[in-house]
Protein backbone atom coordinates (compact mmCIF):
# COMPACT_ATOMS: atom_id res chain seq x y z
CA UNK A 1 0.00 0.00 0.00
CA UNK A 2 1.17 3.51 -1.26
CA UNK A 3 1.54 5.90 1.81
CA UNK A 4 2.85 9.95 0.88
CA UNK A 5 5.95 11.13 1.90
CA UNK A 6 4.44 13.96 3.66
CA UNK A 7 0.84 15.12 4.25
CA UNK A 8 -1.36 16.57 2.12
CA UNK A 9 -3.79 19.72 1.90
CA UNK A 10 -7.23 18.83 1.48
CA UNK A 11 -7.71 18.08 -2.52
CA UNK A 12 -11.15 18.65 -3.95
CA UNK A 13 -12.32 15.79 -6.35
CA UNK A 14 -14.88 16.11 -8.66
CA UNK A 15 -16.49 12.40 -10.59
CA UNK A 16 -17.79 11.81 -13.67
CA UNK A 17 -19.30 8.97 -15.67
CA UNK A 18 -21.88 8.50 -17.33
CA UNK A 19 -22.85 5.25 -15.31
CA UNK A 20 -24.74 6.25 -12.21
CA UNK A 21 -23.73 3.00 -10.29
CA UNK A 22 -20.13 3.52 -11.24
CA UNK A 23 -20.11 7.20 -10.32
CA UNK A 24 -21.55 6.18 -6.83
CA UNK A 25 -19.35 3.83 -5.86
CA UNK A 26 -16.46 5.75 -6.61
CA UNK A 27 -17.94 8.18 -4.43
CA UNK A 28 -18.33 5.68 -1.74
CA UNK A 29 -14.70 4.53 -1.96
CA UNK A 30 -13.96 8.32 -1.08
CA UNK A 31 -15.87 8.83 1.34
CA UNK A 32 -13.85 9.30 4.44
CA UNK A 33 -10.58 9.52 3.37
CA UNK A 34 -8.73 12.63 5.19
CA UNK A 35 -7.12 14.44 2.51
CA UNK A 36 -10.24 14.11 -0.10
CA UNK A 37 -13.23 16.39 -0.60
CA UNK A 38 -15.56 15.08 -2.99
CA UNK A 39 -16.85 18.20 -3.94
CA UNK A 40 -19.54 17.50 -7.09
CA UNK A 41 -20.21 13.88 -9.13
CA UNK A 42 -21.87 14.14 -12.63
CA UNK A 43 -23.25 11.64 -15.21
CA UNK A 44 -23.10 13.63 -18.33
CA UNK A 45 -20.68 16.10 -19.94
CA UNK A 46 -22.86 19.21 -19.37
CA UNK A 47 -22.82 18.30 -15.37
CA UNK A 48 -19.34 17.93 -15.33
CA UNK A 49 -18.77 21.66 -16.88
CA UNK A 50 -21.27 22.80 -14.78
CA UNK A 51 -19.49 21.55 -11.95
CA UNK A 52 -15.99 22.55 -12.77
CA UNK A 53 -17.52 26.04 -13.36
CA UNK A 54 -18.78 26.74 -10.05
CA UNK A 55 -16.17 24.91 -7.83
CA UNK A 56 -12.65 24.59 -7.40
CA UNK A 57 -11.40 21.14 -8.35
CA UNK A 58 -7.71 19.70 -7.64
CA UNK A 59 -8.47 16.13 -9.25
CA UNK A 60 -11.00 14.91 -11.50
CA UNK A 61 -11.73 11.40 -12.40
CA UNK A 62 -13.01 10.99 -15.03
CA UNK A 63 -14.70 8.62 -18.02
CA UNK A 64 -13.62 8.03 -21.68
CA UNK A 65 -16.94 7.53 -23.04
CA UNK A 66 -20.39 8.80 -22.23
CA UNK A 67 -21.99 6.49 -24.85
CA UNK A 68 -25.25 8.59 -25.17
CA UNK A 69 -24.22 12.28 -24.24
CA UNK A 70 -24.91 14.96 -26.85
CA UNK A 71 -22.20 16.24 -26.03
CA UNK A 72 -18.75 15.24 -27.74
CA UNK A 73 -16.79 12.71 -25.55
CA UNK A 74 -13.21 10.84 -26.09
CA UNK A 75 -10.22 12.65 -26.70
CA UNK A 76 -11.99 15.70 -27.54
CA UNK A 77 -13.75 15.79 -24.42
CA UNK A 78 -10.07 15.51 -22.59
CA UNK A 79 -8.86 18.29 -24.84
CA UNK A 80 -11.82 20.48 -23.99
CA UNK A 81 -11.25 19.73 -20.27
CA UNK A 82 -7.19 21.01 -20.48
CA UNK A 83 -8.24 23.67 -22.51
CA UNK A 84 -10.29 25.46 -19.95
CA UNK A 85 -8.80 23.57 -17.08
CA UNK A 86 -4.60 23.25 -17.59
CA UNK A 87 -3.56 22.92 -14.27
CA UNK A 88 -6.18 20.23 -13.43
CA UNK A 89 -5.10 16.87 -12.70
CA UNK A 90 -7.34 14.42 -14.50
CA UNK A 91 -7.38 10.47 -13.92
CA UNK A 92 -8.90 9.04 -16.74
CA UNK A 93 -11.09 5.98 -15.73
CA UNK A 94 -12.22 4.03 -18.52
CA UNK A 95 -13.21 0.39 -19.46
CA UNK A 96 -11.37 0.67 -22.91
CA UNK A 97 -7.99 -0.65 -22.41
CA UNK A 98 -6.13 -0.43 -25.37
CA UNK A 99 -2.95 1.47 -26.32
CA UNK A 100 -4.44 4.01 -28.99
CA UNK A 101 -6.80 5.64 -26.16
CA UNK A 102 -3.48 5.31 -23.83
CA UNK A 103 -1.28 6.91 -25.97
CA UNK A 104 -3.26 9.72 -26.54
CA UNK A 105 -4.54 10.22 -23.09
CA UNK A 106 -0.56 10.52 -22.04
CA UNK A 107 -0.49 12.88 -25.07
CA UNK A 108 -3.08 15.27 -24.08
CA UNK A 109 -1.78 15.55 -20.08
CA UNK A 110 -3.72 12.96 -18.04
CA UNK A 111 -2.26 12.14 -14.97
CA UNK A 112 -3.73 8.89 -14.10
CA UNK A 113 -4.47 5.71 -16.54
CA UNK A 114 -6.74 3.40 -14.37
CA UNK A 115 -9.05 0.79 -16.33
CA UNK A 116 -12.34 0.16 -14.42
CA UNK A 117 -11.51 -4.06 -14.61
CA UNK A 118 -8.29 -3.55 -13.03
CA UNK A 119 -7.65 -4.91 -9.60
CA UNK A 120 -5.96 -1.84 -8.82
CA UNK A 121 -9.11 0.00 -8.60
CA UNK A 122 -9.59 -0.11 -5.03
CA UNK A 123 -6.88 1.91 -4.61
CA UNK A 124 -7.84 5.04 -6.01
CA UNK A 125 -7.35 6.92 -3.14
CA UNK A 126 -3.63 6.36 -3.64
CA UNK A 127 -3.90 6.96 -6.92
CA UNK A 128 -5.09 10.18 -5.98
CA UNK A 129 -2.63 10.80 -3.60
CA UNK A 130 0.06 9.71 -5.91
CA UNK A 131 -1.40 12.02 -8.74
CA UNK A 132 -1.29 14.79 -6.06
CA UNK A 133 2.15 14.76 -5.56
CA UNK A 134 3.06 15.18 -8.74
CA UNK A 135 3.38 11.28 -10.29
CA UNK A 136 1.93 9.43 -13.34
CA UNK A 137 0.12 6.55 -12.60
CA UNK A 138 -0.90 3.62 -14.93
CA UNK A 139 -2.52 0.62 -13.73
CA UNK A 140 -0.18 -2.71 -13.42
CA UNK A 141 -2.92 -4.45 -16.12
CA UNK A 142 -2.81 -1.53 -18.47
CA UNK A 143 0.84 -1.04 -18.18
CA UNK A 144 0.89 -4.82 -18.98
CA UNK A 145 -0.01 -4.71 -21.99
CA UNK A 146 1.65 -1.51 -23.29
CA UNK A 147 4.58 -3.06 -22.44
CA UNK A 148 3.60 -6.03 -24.19
CA UNK A 149 2.42 -4.61 -27.42
CA UNK A 150 5.73 -2.36 -27.64
CA UNK A 151 7.58 -5.73 -26.85
CA UNK A 152 5.78 -8.00 -29.45
CA UNK A 153 5.97 -5.06 -32.50
CA UNK A 154 9.36 -3.78 -31.53
CA UNK A 155 7.51 -0.24 -31.21
CA UNK A 156 8.40 2.71 -29.63
CA UNK A 157 5.34 4.94 -28.02
CA UNK A 158 5.83 7.67 -30.62
CA UNK A 159 4.42 4.80 -33.30
CA UNK A 160 1.64 3.27 -31.80
CA UNK A 161 -1.40 5.35 -33.86
CA UNK A 162 -1.72 2.95 -36.48
CA UNK A 163 -1.75 4.44 -40.36
CA UNK A 164 -0.85 7.66 -38.19
CA UNK A 165 -4.49 8.63 -38.02
CA UNK A 166 -4.91 11.89 -35.95
CA UNK A 167 -7.12 12.16 -33.14
CA UNK A 168 -10.03 13.68 -34.45
CA UNK A 169 -10.05 11.00 -37.19
CA UNK A 170 -10.20 8.07 -34.56
CA UNK A 171 -13.10 9.67 -32.96
CA UNK A 172 -14.46 9.79 -35.94
CA UNK A 173 -13.88 6.40 -36.74
CA UNK A 174 -14.73 5.36 -33.27
CA UNK A 175 -18.44 6.83 -33.63
CA UNK A 176 -19.03 5.51 -37.14
CA UNK A 177 -18.14 1.82 -35.53
CA UNK A 178 -20.62 2.16 -33.06
CA UNK A 179 -23.72 2.78 -35.14
CA UNK A 180 -23.39 6.55 -35.85
CA UNK A 181 -23.80 8.76 -39.31
CA UNK A 182 -21.87 11.34 -40.52
CA UNK A 183 -24.71 13.52 -39.71
CA UNK A 184 -24.76 12.61 -36.14
CA UNK A 185 -21.51 12.60 -35.52
CA UNK A 186 -21.27 15.96 -36.66
CA UNK A 187 -24.46 16.80 -34.76
CA UNK A 188 -22.38 14.98 -31.64
CA UNK A 189 -19.06 17.11 -32.28
CA UNK A 190 -20.15 20.02 -33.15
CA UNK A 191 -18.63 20.38 -36.47
CA UNK A 192 -20.58 20.26 -39.72
CA UNK A 193 -21.16 17.53 -41.94
CA UNK A 194 -18.26 18.47 -44.59
CA UNK A 195 -15.92 18.39 -42.38
CA UNK A 196 -16.53 14.96 -40.67
CA UNK A 197 -16.99 13.62 -44.02
CA UNK A 198 -13.52 14.57 -45.16
CA UNK A 199 -11.85 13.47 -42.19
CA UNK A 200 -13.73 9.79 -42.47
CA UNK A 201 -12.62 9.92 -46.03
CA UNK A 202 -9.19 11.04 -44.75
CA UNK A 203 -9.02 7.83 -42.91
CA UNK A 204 -10.08 5.75 -45.76
CA UNK A 205 -7.36 6.77 -46.88
CA UNK A 206 -4.85 6.26 -45.12
CA UNK A 207 -6.08 2.94 -44.18
CA UNK A 208 -6.33 1.74 -47.68
CA UNK A 209 -9.96 0.70 -47.55
CA UNK A 210 -12.45 1.70 -50.25
CA UNK A 211 -16.20 1.28 -48.52
CA UNK A 212 -18.21 1.34 -45.04
CA UNK A 213 -17.81 -2.60 -44.69
CA UNK A 214 -13.56 -2.49 -45.59
CA UNK A 215 -13.57 0.67 -42.94
CA UNK A 216 -14.58 -0.92 -40.44
CA UNK A 217 -13.30 -3.73 -40.90
CA UNK A 218 -9.88 -2.39 -40.74
CA UNK A 219 -11.00 -0.12 -37.87
CA UNK A 220 -11.77 -3.22 -35.80
CA UNK A 221 -8.90 -5.26 -36.69
CA UNK A 222 -6.45 -1.84 -35.63
CA UNK A 223 -8.14 -2.21 -32.09
CA UNK A 224 -7.72 -5.64 -32.15
CA UNK A 225 -3.80 -6.00 -32.91
CA UNK A 226 -3.74 -3.10 -30.13
CA UNK A 227 -4.89 -5.20 -27.52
Amino acid sequence: MFSPQRPLPRANVIVADDHPVVALGVCQMLEGVEHIHLVAAAVTISELFEALAQVHCDVLICDYSFEDDSEPDGTLLLKRIRRLYPDLKIILLTGHDDVVIMQMAVEIGVSGFLSKSSRDFSSLPAVITRVLQGEKYLDPETSKVLVQHMMTNNLTSQSLTTAQLTARELEVLRMFSRGMSVTDIAQHTNRSVKTISTQKKKAMLKLGVMNDIELLKAFNQMYATLQ
